[in-house]
């Protein structure tokens, strides 16, 4: 996915008359690459305003973007998203920052666990395997009618205890 790759301009849009855009999200004269029908598209896909194009994304970023912990994720989301203010109050700041911070903050510790594992050469979906592991454990010794450890107030039966199968 384009959004959250470091860099854009794979996505080009390419018109029924031949004219390539640097993105199907920005067909605007300002990023009319060229048309196909007068130079090859190779040359278009690897012109300097092409490159400058996808590089945007990386270097237009944020103050609040660049200090992130989640940086590497979203690697600041798509520059259409960008019309909201940062915390400072900088221009040009995602407006599904928040969204993201908090989905990347969740799965990170996930995300990370998989990586470990493609690292050992195992399979990343072993990540199941271990969360079911380590939630069986966290609730080791529960019985049915007690309060759910999870803090919820109900029974454990009738809270985490189905979701342990």
């Amino acid at each position: 996915m384009c959004v959250f790759a470091p860099e854009c301009g794979r996505a080009m849009a390419l018109e029924h008359n031949g004219d390539l855009y640097s993105c199907d999200h920005f067909v605007y004269p300002e990023n009319r690459l060229g048309n196909i029908l007068l130079t090859p598209l190779r040359v278009l896909a690897e012109s300097p305003q092409q490159r400058a194009f996808g590089e945007a994304k990386r270097t237009a970023l944020t103050r609040a973007c660049r200090r992130c912990p989640v940086l590497f994720a979203c690697n600041g989301d798509c520059p259409k998203h960008r019309f909201a203010l940062s915390p400072d109050g900088e221009t040009g700041h995602s407006h599904l920052c928040a969204g993201y911070f908090r989905f990347f903050q969740h799965a990170a510790p996930t995300m990370l666990a998989m990586a470990d594992l493609l690292r050992a050469g195992q399979p990343p979906a072993l990540v199941m395997e271990r969360a079911r592991a380590e939630r069986a454990a966290r609730f080791r010794g529960v019985g049915r009618n007690d309060p759910c450890p999870c803090g919820s107030g109900r029974k454990f039966k009738a809270c985490c205890a189905p979701r342990l199968r």
